[in-house]
């Protein structure tokens, strides 16, 4: 028989390959050492990669976090895809969000994510691009909720995904702190019931109001007849 030849891989596919290699790398890193130990040249050497090929790929440490926040939120966005193809009844799709968002955001790369995000608060260069890059995320999350009806609103507002969001990655950190991890689920478990109470049973927070407003007051009111029946 004749040995046939290994199938050469294009430039792209050999490019997207290292890509990868440098990807995985820098979430470890981030992961385990934080952003400020995550330097472009620890990262080369985790991910087994020459220094020249780095600058190749990614010529600063800003680019270097910039793709990693767009590729783990391509990631997550295919995670979140399986989890509601899983679950067919809306209801128990609403009620799950909180703990499909720990799920998701809890992993290393999750982490390593927000990682990036503090680092945006001493590095005024991060913070410059990170900034319209999150803005654009942020969008593009209220568009797909909307899309599959996760809220019991007809427009979720920013407020309230950014409070499910950031309320799980603040829950991300106390998972290294507390000495029963079990005691973050509970938490998790905790939000899931809080937005079944306030928001999709009622429908109270639907949109944000000024203080001292008429549906504000009504608001508070019904909410309190609902504690009360």
């Amino acid at each position: 028989m004749t040995a046939q030849k290994p199938v050469r891989r294009t430039q792209a596919e050999r490019s997207a390959a290292m890509r990868t290699r440098i990807l995985e790398a820098t979430i470890r890193s981030l992961h385990v050492n934080g952003y400020a130990a995550t330097t472009t040249l620890l990262v080369a050497k985790e991910a087994k990669v020459t220094r020249g090929a780095m600058l190749h790929h990614f010529a600063t440490k800003v680019d270097l976090m910039l793709f990693v926040v767009q590729a783990v939120y391509e990631e997550e966005l295919e995670l979140y895809r399986k989890y509601l193809v899983e679950v067919a009844d809306l209801e128990q799709r609403r009620l799950m969000l909180p703990k499909m968002i720990w799920d998701v955001l809890s992993r290393p790369s999750g982490v390593a994510v927000l990682e990036i995000l503090q680092g945006s608060r001493s590095d005024a260069v991060l913070a410059k691009r990170l900034g319209p890059l999150q803005a654009k995320i942020e969008r593009d999350s209220i568009q797909r909720i909307e899309k599959y009806d996760m809220l019991a609103s007809p427009q979720p507002h920013l407020a309230m995904v950014r409070l499910l969001v950031w309320a799980v990655r603040g829950l991300s950190i106390a998972n290294v702190l507390v000495r029963k991890p079990s005691e973050i689920g509970e938490s998790v478990e905790l939000l899931s019931e809080m937005l079944a109470h306030y928001y999709v049973g009622t429908g109270v927070m639907t949109a944000p109001q000024k203080k001292g407003s008429k549906r504000a007051a009504s608001g508070r009111s019904d909410v309190k007849k609902g504690r009360h029946q």
